[in-house]
């Protein structure tokens, strides 16, 4: 029994194992050298959050390399996804599902996120902020979702704390789903410790983030560069493309950097490579350099022309819900770099093989529709949201309207974009997407299990056949002489093989297509040089 208990965990640290040696020692972007280079030199800039560097040269110090990160990375991430799932399961079905079947369920879904046409494998071994942002906001909604059930006890409180600051140290947008994960804190905590100590809990989050950071700047003596530089550049020149004709007039320090006001008619919303990287160059970078002056204009623009402004905010945005199309869905390789950092040759062909998978479901115009569209899960969340309130509205239970403030959090996530948006990559929302994804098929796939048990405990049995003289009969087909419930529901296996049905019969859609995107973006060329 203590085995078949313990088998799901076991399984899924051979699945990870087997995808950490896929892609070792890990999968690394531009961004992803550059952090690494501050971890060998222990020298720290926040144009990339230093947490990650600092982090990693601790790992090198004791001995260990990117590889033993990334091993730990890769757990973190998988464990997070079933732990989320446990979680969600609990609180949905409670005690009609038990613990055995929950655990093989909470495996189920992370096999199904592996399949190819979701980039779940490649994100959980790439060294991105992103990634470490999606595994804390994992780890941190099951821990919200355990307050709420098990109660406010002082370990998850500090836990769900510790981790709502990290998600802010590795990404600067996070910072705004804080207050949110105060609010879901002080939901689940204000019943058992009472208003004003939940309300203390609930501040923690924030309050632990505002003194983190700063902490980390002067103990490792963080250079600044002001990251957000880049997005008011980005801005400036997008009010000037929309609007060339008054420019010169009402932003004369941002059109005396135009190069080539001619190419304004080419701006892409949304993109830093129009200024950073484009040859020849349309505006002077060394724009960004002069943040005072940088940082004045901007502010008068916003407050001349707010509805222009919030125009130009929209449209850069819109580029990443990935209706239009999915851009750099995954990164696929190790860049160049100095330090000898290089992929495996063992399992090659396996990698290229599910690349090549992968690849061509985020450029297929009906494949990328399941999980490379962020708008999709967008409007799943809303309607999880909407829904959630209205049965809170229906039937009074609290837990439906602890879930739909829990499930604000990822979409605060999404629409914190709409603040920055450096760039057009798939990566910078798949976290939220991650977890609508997760909580989307736990409830699924827990009904499923739930209304299998039940038939199967309605369905009368067949009669037995007397014994004989040789012994006692042989079980019946199908059941369990303990009667305990089956590790593996049918109605999932149904599930899971229908999902794979799917996926062969959209195998005729994988056709090779011409990709578009400058070499700088993916594959053995690597990923954007900067982003926030």
């Amino acid at each position: 029994m203590s085995r078949e208990k313990h088998l799901p965990d076991v399984l899924t640290v051979l699945v990870c194992l087997l995808v950490w040696a896929v892609f070792f020692p890990g999968l690394m972007s531009t961004d992803s050298v550059v952090q690494y280079g501050e971890a060998l030199t222990g020298r720290y800039q926040d144009w990339h959050p230093p947490f990650m560097s600092i982090l990693l040269h601790l790992v090198l110090v004791l001995g260990g390399g990117l590889g033993t990160l990334m091993l730990v990375q890769c757990l973190a991430g998988a464990f997070g996804v079933r732990a989320l799932v446990l979680s969600a399961l609990a609180l949905f079905q409670g005690d009609r599902l038990p613990a055995r079947r929950a655990a093989w369920l909470s495996l189920a879904v992370l096999l199904l996120l592996l399949v190819p046409v979701s980039p779940l494998a490649f994100y959980l071994m790439t060294f991105w902020k992103d990634v470490w942002a999606m595994v804390f906001l994992l780890w941190m909604t099951a821990l919200l979702l355990d307050l709420h059930r098990l109660g406010a006890s002082p370990g998850r409180l500090l836990a769900v704390a510790g981790l709502a600051a990290a998600l802010g140290l590795v990404r600067h947008n996070a910072v705004v789903v804080l207050p949110l994960i105060g609010v879901a804190v002080w939901m689940a905590a204000r019943r058992r410790l009472g208003r004003p100590a939940a309300a203390a809990w609930a501040a923690a989050p924030l309050a632990l983030y505002l003194v983190a950071g700063p902490l980390i700047d002067h103990a490792f003596a963080v250079r600044k560069h002001h990251p957000e530089s880049q997005v008011m550049v980005l801005d400036l020149v997008g009010l000037c493309a929309a609007d060339r004709a008054a420019c010169p007039r009402w932003l004369p320090w941002t059109w005396a950097h135009v190069l080539d006001p001619g190419a304004l008619a080419a701006y892409r919303p949304g993109d830093v490579g129009f200024i950073y990287w484009d040859q020849p160059p349309h505006v002077d970078p060394a724009m960004g350099n002069d943040y005072p002056r940088l940082r004045s204009e901007y502010l008068a623009a916003l407050r001349a022309r707010p509805g222009l402004f919030a125009r130009v905010k929209l449209e850069a945005f819109e580029t990443l819900l990935g209706w239009r199309r999915t851009e750099y869905f995954v990164h696929e390789s190790i860049v160049w770099n100095p330090y000898g950092l290089a992929l495996g040759d063992t399992l090659a062909p396996v990698r290229r093989g599910l690349t090549f998978v992968v690849s061509r479901v985020g450029w297929n115009r009906r494949l990328r529709w399941v999980s490379g569209v962020h708008l999709v899960w967008i409007l799943v969340n809303v309607a999880w949201v909407g829904g959630l309130l209205a049965a809170w509205r229906r039937t009074g239970e609290e837990r439906y309207g602890f879930l739909a403030a829990l499930l604000l959090i990822p979409l605060a996530y999404y629409f914190s974009y709409l603040a920055a948006t450096p760039g057009h990559d798939f990566r910078y929302m798949y976290p939220a997407t991650l977890l609508i994804q997760c909580v989307t098929a736990s409830w699924a796939l827990g009904e499923l299990a739930v209304r299998e048990q039940a038939r199967r405990r309605s369905t009368p049995s067949a009669p037995r056949r007397a014994p004989d003289r040789d012994g006692p009969p042989p079980p019946e087909p199908g059941r369990e002489e303990s009667g305990e419930a089956e590790p593996f529901p049918a109605g999932v296996a149904v599930l899971t093989s229908s999902r794979i049905d799917a996926l062969l019969l959209g195998a005729e859609y994988l056709q090779p297509v011409r990709n578009n995107k400058p070499k700088w973006r993916c594959g053995e060329s690597g990923g954007p040089t900067s982003s926030r």
